[in-house]
């Protein structure tokens, strides 16, 4: 019998070997040398000491700020979402949110695009939190820099009036606001080319035209906003610059989102930034990770909370699929 997969696998092979090629997206100096040309300038990051460190926040904390979301139950309405954000200081103890969501009893949901399933309801909702516990942070802390875990144009999208309350907040306290993209789904790159793109290059995330393209330790500095389409996550919005940073040995980039009036200041961070990353790492400072780890809602902790519930009430929540003896 003919494995299927087997051969299906030896087709994907050989269509993403053409897709990634340099036939189609053109070789590491074509494409370096068109970034340049277009985008902005490619620089070289330096590592600081201790106490360079030090210096650059001038005596105000850093802020890591990351959210979590598990769920008990599985179908719809039937289910639990636990919801938690944390901002994490390195000065002072960390300020949590925490929030529940039942669709049994809180029918309403957060403004969400008409249509919007469950996915979209529950990331709207942890954006919300997230944005809440990151606004919380700069009233309290007065962090020269606070960090998000994820672009800025999703906190923007999906609870947008929180988001112009921290946006105020961060410029009314000389706070600068970044946001770190490991998982790039932007088309800054092309949106900013227009029909000077590359054919090869036309629909394609920065992640893609960026692969393998920066050494370790540099920066692609884009000179301006790329005004995309208003409602699009993905798209960057004219009041946030995303650059890219090559922070780790791996060839993929990560992204650096800014609040525009800001950009200045943030070139004058991007060494700070690399030298939080460790160079065997996913490319992001290691604040967020030590963030996420301390946020992350684990089965068995949420597990802990639901039985709390009566058992009679449990019992809504629970799928056939578990109880299969097979």
């Amino acid at each position: 019998m003919i494995n299927t997969w087997v051969v299906q696998l030896k087709e994907l092979n050989g269509q993403l070997r053409d897709s990634f090629s340099d036939g189609r997206l053109g070789d590491r100096f074509h494409r370096r040398e068109l970034l340049e040309r277009h985008i902005g300038p490619i620089r070289r990051m330096a590592r600081l000491d201790t106490a360079e460190l030090s210096r650059v926040l001038g005596g105000r904390p850093l802020v890591g700020v990351d959210g979590s979301v598990n769920t008990f139950g599985r179908q719809h309405p039937y289910y639990v979402d636990f919801f938690r954000a944390m901002a994490m200081p390195s000065q002072g103890e960390p300020l949590v949110r925490q929030d529940l969501y039942c669709p049994l009893t809180a029918p309403e949901t957060p403004p969400v695009p008409p249509g919007a399933g469950e996915a979209e309801i529950r990331q709207a909702r942890l954006a919300a939190l997230e944005v809440e516990v990151a606004i919380a942070a700069v009233e309290q802390f007065r962090p020269r820099l606070l960090l998000m875990d994820g672009p800025l144009v999703r906190f923007d999208m999906r609870a947008q009036d929180l988001f112009r309350l921290l946006r105020e907040k961060a410029l009314e306290h000389d706070t600068l606001l970044i946001g770190c993209i490991e998982n790039i789904e932007s088309r800054v790159i092309t949106t900013l080319l227009g029909d000077q793109a590359p054919a090869g290059w036309r629909g394609r995330y920065d992640r893609d035209i960026l692969w393998d393209v920066l050494d370790y330790g540099e920066i692609l500095q884009v000179n301006r906003p790329a005004k995309g389409r208003e409602g699009e996550e993905g798209e960057s919005l004219p009041h946030i610059r995303t650059w890219f940073m090559q922070a780790s040995t791996t060839p993929g980039v990560v992204g650096l989102d800014m609040l525009e009036e800001q950009v200045p200041d943030a070139a004058g961070m991007v060494n700070y930034l690399f030298s939080l990353t460790p160079a065997d790492g996913r490319g992001i400072p290691i604040w967020l990770d030590l963030v996420d780890r301390a946020v992350r809602l684990t089965d068995g902790e949420m597990t802990a909370y639901v039985e709390l519930l009566d058992p009679a009430v449990r019992r809504l929540f629970a799928s056939k699929r578990d109880a299969r003896f097979f």
